[in-house]
Order: C-alpha cells, then structure tokens, then sequence
C-alpha cells in the first residue's frame, strides 16, 4: 500500500500596465462629450473613464477545488491520495487500485481585485476514485499493465464581466449624443432611446455555473522492460476523457445596463429593428426576455487531453542512476469548452450577430451557447532525474523538467498566466524495516510571460471584429506563477 500527501505554496500575479497606442487613442477620440471648455475631462468624465485595473497588481487568495458539493475555497493547496496492491504468491499478476487526481487547479480571488475579470473564482477537477488495475509479468525482463479509471469531473466559474470595445465607446460618442440626445442629456424622441450612459469599464454581468458528472470513464496502459540489469525502458498512455456534465447557471445583467438596454428595446423603434434582424436570419431578444434574463439549466462539454509518456532509466555505477523522460500531451482537444444553455440568452443573441458579422461566427457564439476557444497546441517535453545510492537504506535524488507552454507563440492567452517554465526538483527516499520506505520530493516552478498591448485576443485584444471576452482591452499585462510543491509518500508491505 502507499499513501501520499501532496501540499502546494503558490502565488499567481498579474501586473495590468498602462494602456498602448491604440486605447489611449479610442479614449482621445471619445472624450468629447466629457470634457470642459478647457479640454479637462470633467469629474462625470473621469468617472465616466474610471478603469479600477489600470496600473494595478491583481494577486490570488487561493486555490479552490470543484467537489461534488460544488466549488470550495481552500487556505492552502493540498491532498492525500494512495492506493494498494496485492500479488498473489507464486503467481503472474498483481491486483491493483489508487485515487489520484490527473487534474485539478482552480483559484480564488478577492471581491475588489482588479484581476477578477480573468475570473473571481475558477476550477477544473478531474479526480479518479476507482483505478481497477492488472498487471502481468511476463517474463523476467517484461511486464504489462492496464487499468480502467472511474472518475469525477467538475467545473465550476464565477465571472464579472466586463469588455470596453469599440463599441462602447461609440455608443457614448459625440455623433451619437450630438444625434439622438438633448444638452440635458434626455432623448430627442421617446421612441428611440439612446442617451443612457453605459461606462466603458463598467461591469454589465456576472456568470456563475458549476456543473458537473460524477461518472466519466478512461484507461491507462503500460509497459517495463529491461532487457539487461541495468537498463530499463517504460512506455505509458493515458487515454483522453470526455466530459458532459451538467448544473446550474445564474446569467443576471447588472441592473444599470439592464436598465439601458430596456430603454432601447421598449422603444417604437426597437421591433423593426427585430424584424429586419429576423429577415437575415438573426434572432434578437424582446425586451421581456431581457428583463427577465437570469438562471436554468446548462450543461459543459470539453476533451480532457490523451497522454504519452516514454523513458528510460540507466543504473550508470551501482550508486549512480540515471532517468530520462520523454512526453507528449494532445492538448489541441482541450481547445473548445462548449456551454449549451437551457434557453437563448438575451446577451448571447446580441454578441452572435457581433461574432457572425465580425469573424463569420469563428468564436462560436449562439443564441444558447458558446464554444469557448482556448486556441491550445499539441505539447512535447522532457525531464531527467538522477538518484545516488547514498547507503544501503538512503538514496538521494534530483531532477529537472522543461515545461514549454500548451498555448501557440503567435496566439497568446491571458487567460491562461503560467506558460513556458522550469521545474526542479530535490528528494530522498529512506527504506524503514521490512521493505517500508518513505519519498521525499520538493518541486520549484516558475514562469513569466508578457503580453504586449492588443496582443492577446483573449484578454486585451484590439480587434474590433473580435466579439470575445477582452477585459483589459488595450492595456499591458505581464503574469508571473511561482510554486512550491512538497510530496510525502509512505510504502507498506503488508
């Protein structure tokens, strides 16, 4: 039997810089109305302009996990897993079964952190409970091994929102206001209402779902062979896993958009405009579903990503050992999440015509769902470890990982903060009495990316074309994600 207690001490950062070129210019361009004689904004200007996250640090509170109770905040990153075998004498096979956790990651973040719009509170959770295992020797030199994986899977998001596109600002522009609106700021005509003020920066939703499915089924196979004493070579797959799970959604519109929107739609204009919408195949949302946006049914659909893993381990001098690792990740599965919801969603109507005028529908926005593209690639990397017999009960060990990034070069994701990285490692293992032994392993990783203004189409994208979720549109972000990561495990005979 073993067990293993895993704890982690991480910090992820986000340093949001100042705006570049181009959304300095759109605040230049649109300031007018908001300006005194002087060309001073006015104190309605600034408010009007308030953007909480410029030149800010926003920093994660802590993890938070997906459970079959739905998401839980934790004071610190940690776990025990374990599992047991049993050989019967004499015999060819072992009988085997573990709890692990092939994925989980998840944080936390404070109710006023500037960074909360990459999301407040998030977790992914993919927790195998049940790992029925056989392996067979088959030889003295070859054994192979299988096991079927019953797993939970998870998510669950809590999401302001918030997106100052060009189109915001437009909507607050001086042709418009110059247009549609009085000096005092009411509607020249009650029939077209479009003088309520909706800030660039301001938060218009929250979306909250935790969704989940308590049974989703994978396999692992595996193989060891040495054909000499003193080399040994290990192949693995882990087999891709499909998740559909389902849950509840709360999607409410902040009542100050709220309210500017249902000005609009209650207007004598707003049906023909529906109308003209519908004859290009469009829907658009009455003013009632409008209002009455909020909470149902969704289910969440994404690939958990297959997993090859090649190795060999050299015993160089009968103190020296030497292992070399090789894996491959198809994380090009994990790229769309697709959200079905139970109902069109008023908000999600308005950005499909935005996404099928823009880019042809490539994000995949719908009036029910969204296929959220995380844009991932296919992954290959190595480590190496090595281990000295330092005494007959002691052996010490070390070892190095190159972690490069799931996430293209010419696609960044700010969504995503930890990238290309290095992890390092030191331990020991100590054999007790009767063939027990305990492993000690301590793990360090860091990793820094910068993400230039408009570089990032998910996070502060320029492109106007682009109906996605760019909350710090414009703005320079750069991300640091720095761990430590401490693993205990203890070995029984039994």
């Amino acid at each position: 039997m073993h067990l293993k207690a895993v704890v982690g001490i991480f910090s992820t950062t986000y340093e949001l810089g100042d705006y570049g070129t181009y959304q300095m210019g759109l605040i230049e361009e649109y300031s007018g109305p908001w300006q005194d004689e002087n060309g001073n904004l006015t104190a309605e200007g600034k408010a009007y302009f308030y953007d909480e996250a410029l030149n800010s640090k926003s920093e994660v509170e802590g993890p938070t996990v997906m459970l079959p109770g739905g998401m839980v905040d934790l004071p610190f990153a940690g776990g025990v897993m374990g599992g047991a075998s049993y050989s019967p004498p004499g015999r060819p096979f072992t009988f085997a079964t573990s709890v692990y956790a092939p994925m989980m990651n998840g944080v936390h973040r404070d109710d006023d952190d500037p960074g909360r719009f990459f999301q407040q509170r998030g977790a992914f959770t993919l927790l195998t409970y049940f790992s029925p295992s056989i392996a067979y020797e088959v030889s003295d030199s070859l054994q192979i091994g299988l096991s079927v994986n019953f797993n939970y899977s998870g998510m669950g998001i809590d999401l302001p929102a918030r997106e100052p596109h060009l189109g915001i600002f437009f909507y607050g522009s001086p042709f418009i206001r110059d247009t549609f609106c009085n000096e005092d700021g009411t509607a020249k005509s009650p029939d077209l209402e479009l003088c309520g003020i909706v800030k660039p920066y301001e938060v218009y939703t929250d979306l909250r779902f935790e969704v989940d499915q308590p049974l989703t089924l994978g396999f692992n196979m595996g193989l060891l062979w040495s054909p000499q004493p003193w080399i040994t070579l290990g192949l693995s797959y882990n087999s891709s896993i499909k998740a559909d799970m389902e849950g509840d959604y709360d999607f409410p519109i902040r009542p100050d958009f709220k309210k500017v929107l249902l000005d609009f739609m209650n207007g004598s204009v707003w049906p023909g405009v529906v109308a003209a919408a519908g004859a290009y195949g469009y829907d658009l949302p009455t003013a009632e579903e409008t209002a009455n946006q909020g909470s149902g049914k969704m289910e969440v659909s994404y690939e958990i990503p297959q997993h090859w893993n090649a190795g060999i381990s050299l015993q160089i001098t009968p103190k020296w050992k030497y292992n070399l690792d090789v894996r491959w990740t198809e994380w090009s599965t994990f790229s769309s999440l697709e959200f079905q919801f139970d109902k069109d969603i008023p908000l999600l109507e308005l950005g499909a015509i935005g996404d099928d005028i823009g880019t042809g529908g490539r994000n995949g926005i719908g009036s029910d769902s969204v296929q959220y593209q995380l844009g991932l690639q296919d992954v290959t990397y190595w480590g190496m470890g090595t281990e000295y017999q330092f005494s007959d009960r002691l052996a010490l060990r070390a070892g190095y990982e190159n972690r490069p990034s799931a996430v293209p070069k010419d696609k960044p994701n700010a969504f995503i903060p930890i990238n290309d990285g290095d992890l390092f490692s030191v331990g020991f293992g100590y054999g007790l009495e009767d063939e027990n032994n305990i492993d000690v392993a301590i793990g360090y990783m860091i990793s820094e990316t910068h993400y230039p203004p408009c570089s990032a189409l998910l996070g502060n994208g320029c492109d106007p074309a682009e109906i996605v979720f760019g909350p710090y549109q414009g703005q320079d972000i750069k991300s640091k994600v720095e761990f430590w990561l401490f693993e205990l495990t203890y070995s029984r005979h039994f």
